[in-house]
């Protein structure tokens, strides 16, 4: 009670009422599910910082969307070369930060590697035994998230990712425990390492990070059209699974960094498949898949948020398959966390 009564007689004389201090002490003892989008883009990235962006935030407030994830990228190459533009230099993701803010919303910074024409997928970057090709993976890796991170700091990101889905990489435990002590060297927020469904248990640096990243991509049902209560049910393993995962690392609290679903009969076995099938029963069985995840992670008290993936402001052409822009996805958010659930 003495330290409640102190930190409100601080925030007081900061020019906050009475309820704003009690409002932050209760978030920072309980904080609140984050309820998070991933904002993607064709291209570079630039339309983060256009109108449409703005467009866009706006209506996913009205979603009841109160976390914003934004994925800057930088190319990698099969010799181990990583690509970059410095985070400062491109100027739209500064507009992109102005606008997250202008709308009231908080910010997870994602970077990524754009693999495409080098790997299958970024799980399959991999250098073998070329120590040469590693050395300078890691060497420009850690350029390129040291700069990204100096940006979140600079923006007030609340979140920050120091990797996703970087699994063939993650033995060499050594590099990435330096690249963690040089984020943290600039960057004072919430860490955490973005890792597949599939994967995690194989992290070895769960230790150093503030929370553990999923991107949950779990099979649910070997159906093709599994009914809600089947849905349920195959959240059973998963949820055991990341508890377990919880328990060793001393109650870390969990992420789910990236989730979501296709209009697909397999979304529910497969998915993470991009291929669409689109049908009125693909439909329901996404918003199905969406109900369910919506109704039961956020009951989970180690899981401290969801992020979906993904909506793409503006061009509806490059807006395909995961989108959340669809009346389905749409009005699984509207039912769950526009209504104040």
């Amino acid at each position: 009670m003495a330290r409640i009564a102190l930190f409100l007689v601080v925030t007081l004389l900061s020019g906050w009422t009475a309820g704003d201090a009690l409002a932050a002490e209760a978030e920072r003892q309980s904080p609140r599910f984050m309820r998070g989008m991933i904002v993607s883009c064709p291209r570079f990235g630039e339309v983060w910082g256009s109108p449409e962006m703005t467009e866009s935030l706006r209506e996913l407030a009205g979603l009841g969307v109160e976390w914003v994830s934004i994925h800057p990228y930088a190319g990698v190459r099969r010799t181990g070369e990583v690509r970059h533009w410095p985070a400062v230099e491109t100027g739209y993701l500064e507009r992109a930060v102005e606008i997250v803010r202008a709308q009231g919303m908080k910010l997870f910074w994602k970077p990524h590697l754009a693999y495409w024409g080098s790997f299958e997928w970024r799980g399959a970057i991999d250098f073998g035994d070329d120590q040469e090709a590693w050395d300078r993976f890691f060497d420009r890796y850690e350029l390129f998230i040291v700069d990204q991170a100096k940006f979140a700091q600079r923006s007030g990101a609340e979140l920050f990712a120091i990797g996703v889905e970087l699994e063939a990489t993650t033995y060499h435990a050594d590099r990435w425990l330096r690249i963690i002590e040089r984020v943290r060297s600039v960057y004072d927020g919430t860490i955490t390492y973005a890792a597949n469904w599939d994967s995690l248990e194989s992290v070895p640096f769960w230790g150093s990070v503030d929370m553990i990243g999923v991107h949950a991509y779990f099979p649910l049902s070997q159906q093709s059209d599994p009914n809600r209560d089947e849905i349920w049910r195959g959240w059973d393993e998963p949820l055991a699974r990341l508890e377990a995962l919880t328990r060793r690392h001393g109650g870390k609290p969990i992420v789910f960094a990236e989730i979501g679903y296709n209009r697909s009969h397999d979304a529910a076995r497969m998915p993470w498949k991009h291929e669409m099938s689109d049908s009125p029963e693909s439909r329901a069985l996404r918003q199905r898949l969406m109900d369910v995840a919506l109704a039961r992670i956020e009951s989970v008290p180690s899981i401290r948020g969801m992020f979906w993936w993904k909506w793409i402001p503006g061009d509806w052409r490059y807006d395909r398959d995961f989108s959340m822009r669809n009346p389905e996805a749409k009005q699984a958010l509207i039912e769950r966390w526009a209504s104040g659930r």
